[in-house]
């Protein structure tokens, strides 16, 4: 369902993987790796990518249970292992998704304020944004560690905003998931859908200011010179 921006927002938030970059084959490598040093089976990309969404706790609990089921200790052991193949070399697959980079330029040339809010650990949200070149174009990045609460909590998305001095009737939050749009909804957002990402629902069951396939047209939406139908 279509709901139209009243107006041109101040700030846009963004959450990151599956949104702005293709972090799925990054994830994939360390949850194999992790799984190999627990003597389990490797599981394919699409297994994982159906895993993205709520932090990496509870990916790898998924990968645990789809590969003979977890207890605490078995959990806490499985983490350990993954970050330290994750934490190495976050960004070594993981690609902006095209036409982001340009979309964030125009929408900050415009005078909007940007911000990432992501259930990733925020060291390596940072490191990858550093590593491809978008660390400088956010004023605030809220990771799923940066609180006790995760998305669909609203509480990042809310630090989020105050970390860019922003209300949130001033403000879109973009994202590709369920969880994304839970929190926009939670915390009194619009939503803009990125379709191309790991969202698990149809298209048409979400509650969107505006749904979209490429990046190219979120700026000229954003901006005004665009309106969802």
């Amino acid at each position: 369902m279509s709901l139209p921006l009243a107006k041109m927002p101040r700030a846009v938030i963004f959450d990151l993987d599956g949104t702005l970059v293709d972090s799925a084959r990054d994830l994939h490598a360390a949850a194999n790796v992790m799984l190999a040093r627990l003597g389990r089976d490797r599981l394919e990309l699409g297994q994982i990518t159906k895993f993205v969404g709520n932090g990496i706790p509870k990916l790898v609990e998924r990968c645990l249970t789809a590969t003979g089921g977890s207890d605490g200790a078995v959990l806490d052991h499985a983490l350990a292992r993954f970050f330290d193949a994750y934490n190495a070399a976050p960004s070594a697959h993981t690609v902006p998704y095209p036409g982001v980079l340009a979309s964030l330029d125009a929408l900050a040339e415009a005078g909007c304020v940007l911000g990432v809010c992501t259930n990733k650990a925020e060291g390596p949200t940072v490191q990858i944004l550093e590593a491809l070149g978008m660390a400088s174009k956010f004023s605030a990045v809220v990771g799923g560690d940066t609180l006790d609460a995760m998305k669909p909590d609203p509480a990042p998305l809310l630090l989020c905003l105050d970390r860019l001095n922003t209300p949130a009737a001033d403000a879109l939050f973009v994202g590709d998931s369920e969880i994304d749009a839970a929190t926009a909804r939670a915390a009194g957002l619009p939503f803009a859908l990125f379709t191309r990402g790991y969202r698990k629902s149809p298209v048409e069951s979400f509650e969107t200011a505006f749904a979209f396939d490429e990046f190219s047209r979120l700026a000229p939406f954003v901006l005004g010179t665009t309106r969802a139908a």
